[in-house]
């Protein structure tokens, strides 16, 4: 029988950690492996940021990396959600894997890993759903079997009705931005694979785009000075 996550509540969820994937303090959230009756789940909770960060903050960033989960339910490479026990929290599907650059059991195939890489992509992005911040290779995990998982999409941006010309002009852009993730993460593993058709983040959007992506980065510097200690 399946478990129902959505039977527990936040404090109930923390009481069965298995591991810790990442420890939260200032504007990072703690992100646990829990298990239950043997099936296993991960719990994202931002409740452990930094006291005002978690407070103004960690609700919104739950709220946006939810919707994200919820848009791409019927996309392989994307964990499912699983519930949401408060509104800095949420609990989403364990998949068995290991951040690219830093895997210790699984060893891939490079040139196939690119081509599944390339279409888990471009699924998400068909699927309504820029990943916006594949640049960390944190975010690229790789199974055993050697399939890329896409995860921490808190950043993501969806693509809007037709008549919203701006946000899809900006969704396109930052498809570009997830394709330059594959280019760089290619020239940091297997710059072999490099070719003419890899997209290069300066050739986006020119000074005016690299000049948006500086004034991103001002803004989440700020927000971390002005909520955590």
């Amino acid at each position: 029988m399946s478990v129902n996550w959505s039977d527990y509540s936040l404090e109930q969820l923390r009481q069965y950690e298995i591991s810790r994937f990442r420890k939260g303090a200032g504007s990072r959230p703690d992100v646990l492996l829990i298990e239950i009756e043997g099936q296993r789940a991960v719990l994202k909770d931002q409740s452990a940021a930094d006291r005002w960060f978690a407070m103004l903050i960690g609700p919104l960033l739950s709220w946006r990396e939810c919707k994200a989960l919820a848009r791409l339910s019927s996309v392989n490479c994307v964990p499912d959600l699983l519930a949401r026990p408060c509104r800095r929290s949420f609990v989403m599907q364990y998949l068995d894997s290991e951040p690219i650059t830093r895997a210790q059991r699984i060893e891939p195939v490079w040139p196939d890993f690119f081509e599944r890489l390339t279409l888990a992509v471009d699924q998400i992005h068909k699927a309504g759903i820029a990943h916006n911040d594949l640049r960390n290779p944190t975010n690229i995990l790789v199974t055993p079997a050697g399939e890329p998982v896409l995860v921490d999409l808190v950043a993501a941006f969806g693509r809007g009705a037709n008549w919203n010309v701006l946000n899809r002009w900006i969704f396109g852009k930052f498809c570009q931005v997830d394709r330059s993730a594959i280019t760089k993460l290619k020239t940091r593993v297997a710059p072999e694979l490099l070719n003419h058709a890899d997209v290069q983040a300066e050739q986006i959007a020119g000074r005016a785009g690299m000049a948006l992506r500086s004034v991103g980065q001002a803004i989440r510097r700020l927000s971390r000075k002005l909520f955590t200690d």
